[in-house]
């Protein structure tokens, strides 16, 4: 079975981008004085389109059965789940495999104060001990599966423990 990782947030700043990128067409087709400058807004727009597509929509991590496919921008990587050596979330997901190392772009180590604020205060609150813990948990914010990364990361060592 596929599982396809993707942050529904890149929705929606693709959505925005485009939103942005429509006013901008409108504005140019109000103003513009020319043929000629109208036709160089709009091929600027195309450009931006593109842009957002490149680097919204485009980019996804695809588990599969026996390989994860690692689609950027302007590549894509198929890594089988026996190469992978090592996972990194450290500024985002990179996994190290014999064929070196990839960064998964719609996995980064996001989210520092809200990573802060669920260790130190829990949700809502409800976590805060009552007494001093002398005992504390020591996790990065980038491992943590509140962070794209943690979540990417865990899909993945959850596939490679399956296969094993």
């Amino acid at each position: 079975m596929n599982e396809t990782f993707r942050p529904r947030s890149n929705f929606l700043w693709a959505g925005v981008s485009l939103v942005l990128i429509l006013l901008f067409a409108a504005n140019s087709m109000v103003v513009a004085t020319s043929f000629e400058q109208n036709i160089f807004e709009f091929l600027i727009c195309l450009i931006l389109v593109a842009t957002a597509y490149l680097i919204w929509i485009k980019p996804k991590m695809v588990l599969r059965d026996d390989h994860i496919e690692v689609v950027n921008p302007l590549s894509t990587v198929v890594i089988p789940y026996s190469d992978v050596v090592e996972l990194n979330t450290k500024w985002t997901l990179t996994i190290t495999h014999s064929g070196g190392q990839t960064k998964v772009w719609v996995a980064p180590a996001g989210g520092k104060q809200r990573w802060v604020a669920d260790k130190k205060f829990g949700w809502l609150s409800s976590d805060i001990p009552l007494s001093q813990s002398r005992e504390t948990e020591m996790e990065s914010m980038s491992a943590s599966l509140h962070s794209s990364s943690g979540q990417a990361a865990y899909m993945i060592q959850e596939r490679i423990k399956r296969i094993h």
